[in-house]
């Protein structure tokens, strides 16, 4: 049985309350569509029950997204939000680009049901009622990334393979990154020990974004030995939601150039959008002669992601390395 007018269904009446209940979401018993049998699985810390063997899944979210495509997703994953090219890393465009669905994902639940999910992934920011509509569609998981959460990316990626069957590829990913932060911290130990840094982006205008040691890019980088300037080793402007990250008035940039070396923001092609552009312009940052590097984006959502990100750090390490003999 396919699932269009889940709606109609016990489903859509269980699923509506479920989602307000636990975060994610599954299948209360027994129906699961072309998904195959439902099991129960531990997403981010919640058990919930799913379809076994989902074929048809579409993704709303980037985060999503680019950790179903990590996993093995394939050709399973019949439709994503779309992004444009240079905001997916380098390492997943070819599969990303192969979904042959691109999707607005913040657009009305029932514009899916001509893509007849027996699964959809979500996250739990935004509307909530929107989750709500897509829990009547079809099961859904919903990835959190707000919060204590919203630095577990690994635990996304880690919750996607599990939804796929696919963990041995989790395990393969973690196994490499976490080689790869111990290879960085002993390769440039030397000057890690000197240097504390800083990473900015502006998202609003009239206001830059500062992404510090508590934030999901303080633990990728911490992890590799890197040391956060003091302005921003605290819980951050909103913690309960935004843990690390700090904001402020682009006045106020001064307070948090007290580091060595300055990362800003970019897309995966190394370019910076208008707001982006007008930090880089900022005369506090010109003036402080501090270095600057390159990044990525300040939120991560895929190991390619952070590989790419770990990859600048490397870039600007090895030259801060050089300056310093």
């Amino acid at each position: 049985m396919r699932l269009r007018n889940r709606s109609l269904t016990r489903w859509g009446a269980v699923a509506v309350a479920g989602v307000l209940a636990v975060g994610l979401v599954g299948c209360s018993s027994g129906d699961s569509g072309d998904g195959g049998d439902e099991h129960k699985l531990t997403l981010q810390g919640t058990e919930v029950t799913l379809p076994s063997n989902p074929q048809r899944i579409i993704s709303v979210h980037n985060a999503g997204t680019q950790a179903l495509i990590e996993v093995g997703a394939g050709d399973r994953l019949v439709a994503a939000a779309t992004m444009d090219t240079p905001m997916v890393p380098p390492a997943n465009r070819e599969a990303y680009a192969k979904i042959k669905n691109k999707i607005d994902g913040t657009a009305p639940a029932e514009t899916l049901t001509q893509y007849d999910p027996d699964l959809i992934v979500t996250i739990d920011a935004g509307d909530p009622g929107a989750n709500k509509d897509l829990a009547a569609l079809a099961p859904t998981a919903i990835m959190k990334i707000r919060g204590t959460e919203r630095t577990d990316w690994e635990g996304r990626t880690k919750s996607a393979a599990a939804i796929l069957g696919t963990t041995d590829k989790f395990d393969a990913l973690q196994e490499k990154l976490k080689r790869r932060q111990i290879s960085i911290k002993t390769t440039y130990a030397d000057v890690l020990t000197k240097v504390k840094v800083t990473v900015l982006d502006s998202h609003e205008p009239g206001e830059i974004y500062v992404a510090g040691t508590k934030s999901m890019i303080g633990d990728l980088f911490g992890q590799a030995g890197v040391v956060f300037a003091d302005s921003v080793t605290g819980d951050g402007t909103a913690p309960d939601t935004n843990p690390g990250e700090f904001t402020a008035s682009p006045e106020r940039l001064g307070q948090f150039l007290d580091a060595d070396a300055i990362f800003v923001a970019s897309d995966f092609d190394g370019g910076h959008n208008a707001l982006q552009r007008q930090l880089l312009n900022n005369p506090l940052l010109k003036s402080s002669k501090k270095p600057v590097f390159g990044l990525g984006t300040v939120t991560i959502s895929s190991f390619a992601q952070a590989d790419y990100m770990l990859d600048q750090l490397e870039k600007a390490l090895s030259e801060l390395q050089g300056t310093q003999r």
